[in-house]
């Protein structure tokens, strides 16, 4: 392992190398019997979804080891957005490199990135599977705000994460209930794969 570069994705990486990594990232998570939204989508895909949103990559002797991209939502009906959010996506780290700094390297180049373009709050979702992650972001100030079931029958809840650039807009406590009214009817009327529990006739 030589010296990791961090950066936006040149030229020379193709959206095909993106691609490549997300799926090599996502094995695991198909071991432990789900599959996240983003892995079996093609770098055709991956760019057109992105559009002029950014990506970034992990560069170790010119092999993609990481990347991580986001997009800016100017408009967005959720009770928790307020102003522009930078919604971050397509994370992915290669596993033979997790544990090292690549997640935290990726996550600063990222939100320099959001301070430039002067966002109010940066928003991305996880499984509730990934413990590492939900942990590492809430020692970060990022809070759950909505648990969610996924309708692609990837058989998992999706936790949405939020945090506010400054000062929140809502107080701890009403953030924790706002998530735990998603999770009691998320779990309570959903499959993880968003099929109803109840049928009624």
């Amino acid at each position: 392992m030589g010296k990791i570069l961090f950066m936006e994705k040149p030229e020379w990486v193709s959206w095909e190398d993106i691609c490549e990594c997300i799926h090599a990232s996502h094995q695991t998570n198909k071991k432990w019997g789900f599959e996240m939204l983003n892995s079996n989508l093609t770098g055709a895909i991956i760019a057109e979804r992105l559009q002029d949103g950014k990506c970034f990559v992990a560069i170790d002797n010119q092999t993609v080891v990481g990347t991580a991209s986001l997009k800016i939502l100017k408009k967005s009906k959720k009770w928790w957005a307020k102003g522009k959010v930078s919604y971050h996506c397509f994370d992915a780290i290669l596993p033979s490199y997790r544990g090292t700094d690549v997640y935290l390297g990726l996550k600063r180049i990222r939100d320099k990135y959001d301070k430039e373009m002067g966002v109010d709050m940066i928003q991305f979702n996880t499984a509730e599977h990934n413990k590492t992650i939900l942990k590492i972001n809430e020692k970060m100030g990022y809070k759950r705000v909505q648990l969610a079931p996924i309708g692609n029958g990837g058989g998992y809840y999706s936790v949405t994460m939020v945090k506010w650039i400054g000062k929140s807009p809502y107080s701890d406590r009403f953030v924790r209930f706002m998530y735990n009214l998603s999770k009691f009817v998320s779990k309570t009327f959903f499959t993880p794969d968003f099929r109803f529990r109840f049928w009624f006739k």
